[in-house]
């Protein structure tokens, strides 16, 4: 399909345009980059960090070393591998940093994704409940990973990005990204069947 490439192009001027009024002074076209990139840096941190707390600190600190890194932004090159690659610099940090003082706490999916912006829908108390278990048995299983493999996984399924683009965050060749993700989906299938959650063939 032409429609995702066709609208990571747009985005990437988009990105592009906003980077440029920022170095020319214009600090509100910052927060277009804030508003844009705040969701999917959210997920990342939570999904890397395993707590919503530390993943709303890392987002506000992600930014900010993104801005005071702004002016060594080289303009011929895309700007969201370069705030990925800065994101994931920094959580790996923090991570080992959480490692020090306590064991990751895993929460539901559901309490930290959503950003601020809509209402979620009223769920049935008990699909609630199934559902946060389900989210929080997955969280479990990625968690369960092996840093590197959890790094592609992320980037890759959840974030979606390509692997061009994970390849390049994560300084790895392409090949090394595929082999890398079809071993964590090995994993996490072989976690959730022991924990009872059917995964598919990986």
């Amino acid at each position: 399909m032409q429609s995702r490439p066709v609208e990571r192009h747009f985005e990437d001027s988009l990105d592009l345009l906003a980077v440029q009024e920022t170095l020319r002074g214009r600090r509100k076209a910052f927060e277009r980059i804030v508003l844009r990139y705040t969701p999917q840096l959210y997920s990342l941190a939570y999904r890397l960090l395993g707590s919503r707390e530390e993943a709303e600190e890392a987002v506000q600190e992600i930014f900010l070393r993104a801005y005071r890194a702004l002016p060594r932004f080289r303009l011929a090159s895309r700007f969201h591998p370069w705030l990925y690659t800065i994101a994931l610099n920094y959580l790996r940090s923090r991570r080992r940093g959480l490692q020090r003082r306590l064991r990751l706490r895993t929460l539901p999916l559901e309490e930290a994704v959503d950003v601020p912006a809509h209402p979620r829908p009223q769920m049935d108390p008990a699909a609630s409940a199934e559902r946060a278990e389900a989210e929080r048995m997955a969280q479990a299983a990625l968690e369960s990973l092996p840093h590197r493999y959890r790094e592609v996984f992320v980037l890759r399924q959840i974030e979606g990005l390509p692997v061009r683009d994970t390849a390049e965050i994560l300084n790895l060749p392409e090949g090394t990204v595929k082999t890398l993700l079809h071993r964590a989906l090995k994993l996490l299938v072989a976690r959730l069947d022991e924990e009872g959650v059917s995964g598919g063939e990986a």
